[in-house]
């Protein structure tokens, strides 16, 4: 199985970097190709002249989509393991009609005018300039519009989700809806025009059917489920009533001092794991925890179903949370996911007295003092055997 850098909690990493760096050379590469290094160009799709912007968007939009859930169907990634983006209404209609004004008005969008400024694009240039002061001034602004960033926010919403469809069904519903506007588009190019290179050519009913193949295969394979990922296979209302009332009464993790007590006394039957890459582990780790990646985190535990107490943590707790749900689905009722995740065990846990922000009792700072000479002492040599 494929895994991803945001599965992994890779995202900062220098590898991260390189392979963002590549990709970004790939995707302005492939605009400037396309011709969106020119405004004039760009400019065109309002004016039903030139409809390239439609023709990349939804190829590229049709290319992902289809190519993710390929991929998913045949087993080599999952769709959990994917950073899917929330649904913030407000702040993303406020952005999409700012967007939407802005390149009408410049015919550049970030991504564009990079390609644009690499041509050597003045007007590029300027619209750069112009969105960086864009992100400062909406920095120094966000006490005042921070109501607006996150005003309603629903989470991660899908279309067909909120349809009731399967999301397969979906899939080639709008697959065939691109291919109708690709043939749609170069009509329109001809009749403003008096051109079109591709309409009816063989390219294009191809590149149709192509499309089409591939989406009506994954009608073939097994039904989607109409969530977003594992947890829409979660069970019934009842068990998920269940579940809401174990988060609500904080069944579900452990505070860093509570699991710092219990490795300090050497609790049994207690299993710490830290599901961070192994470079991240071997910088810094809870001493007692152990290091699995999250692909492998079920068979690895296997031995402790259900025998003592499973506590997972990684750099924060989304990924805990989703492996400690995954977990769950398969029976595992003794896995906890700890509070505040690893920062949140150096802050209150590991960090000295004399730096906290309030006085600590005495009681207290001589329990940090204790927490930090177990976690913080060199290992001791193990003796020959």
């Amino acid at each position: 199985m494929i895994e991803t850098l945001y599965a992994l909690d890779a995202l900062g990493t220098p590898r991260a970097f390189f392979i963002s760096l590549l990709i970004g050379c790939g995707f302005g590469f492939a605009l400037e190709r396309a011709g969106f290094s020119s405004s004039r160009r760009l400019a065109g799709v309002f004016y039903f002249t030139d409809m390239a912007v439609i023709k990349v968007m939804f190829t590229a939009l049709v290319t992902a989509m289809l190519g993710i859930s390929i991929m998913a169907a045949l087993g080599w990634i999952q769709m959990d393991r994917i950073y899917l983006m929330p649904t913030i209404y407000g702040a993303q209609v406020a952005g999409g009609l700012l967007f939407g004004v802005g390149f009408a008005m410049g015919a550049w969008c970030p991504g564009t005018a990079a390609a644009g400024l690499a041509a050597g694009r003045i007007d590029a240039l300027v619209f750069l300039v112009g969105s960086v002061a864009g992100s400062i001034l909406f920095n120094e602004l966000f006490p005042v519009i921070g109501a607006l960033y996150a005003a309603g926010d629903r989470g991660t919403q899908m279309v067909y989700a909120t349809l009731g469809i399967p999301r397969n069904v979906f899939i080639f519903a709008l697959t065939i809806a691109a291919v109708a506007v690709f043939w749609l588009v170069e009509w329109v190019e001809k009749l403003r025009t008096g051109r079109s290179p591709y309409l009816g050519s063989r390219c294009l009913k191809a590149f149709s059917v192509a499309l089409a193949v591939l989406a009506a295969g994954l009608l073939l394979t097994a039904p989607s489920t109409t969530g977003t990922g594992p947890a829409a296979r979660a069970s019934g209302p009842g068990e998920e009533a269940a579940l809401m009332a174990e988060v609500d009464a904080a069944g579900d993790h452990m505070d860093p001092e509570e699991l710092a007590d219990r490795l300090v006394a050497g609790a049994p039957g207690l299993v710490v794991v830290d599901v961070r890459p192994a470079a991240e582990f071997n910088a810094f780790h809870i001493r007692g925890a152990t290091n699995v990646p999250l692909a492998g985190l079920d068979e690895a535990l296997q031995p402790h179903k259900n025998n003592g107490v499973i506590v997972i943590y990684s750099n924060g707790m989304t990924h805990p949370a989703q492996a400690r749900e995954s977990l769950r689905r398969q029976g595992f009722g003794n896995v906890y996911i700890l509070t505040d995740g690893l920062q949140g065990f150096r802050d209150r846990c590991l960090k000295p007295a004399s730096l906290r922000p309030e006085p600590l009792t005495p009681e207290a700072a001589a329990r940090v003092k204790a927490w930090r000479s177990h976690f913080t002492a060199p290992a001791l040599p193990r003796s020959p055997q």
